[in-house]
């Protein structure tokens, strides 16, 4: 099972490279009158990590909420 996980690591880890190797050229990205500019593949990762953090916080407080009503109900 161990080289399993080890297959799917090089495969995500391949993709991860054929996407950044393709996608090398600068956007511009305006948020708030300010202008950015940065590699696409630079820019998909950012928006995977801030929607990996928000996700989690909204779990996070949708936990929280549950754990209120239950307490409210006994």
């Amino acid at each position: 099972m161990d080289k399993f996980w080890l297959a799917v690591k090089v495969v995500i880890l391949a993709l991860i490279v054929v996407l950044v190797v393709q996608n090398i050229e600068v956007v511009h990205v305006q948020l708030l009158g300010w202008t950015i500019g940065m590699p696409m593949a630079l820019l998909v990762v950012i928006i995977y990590l801030l929607g990996m953090i928000s996700g989690r916080g909204l779990m996070g407080l949708i936990r929280r909420l549950r754990g209120k009503q239950g307490s409210h109900h006994q």
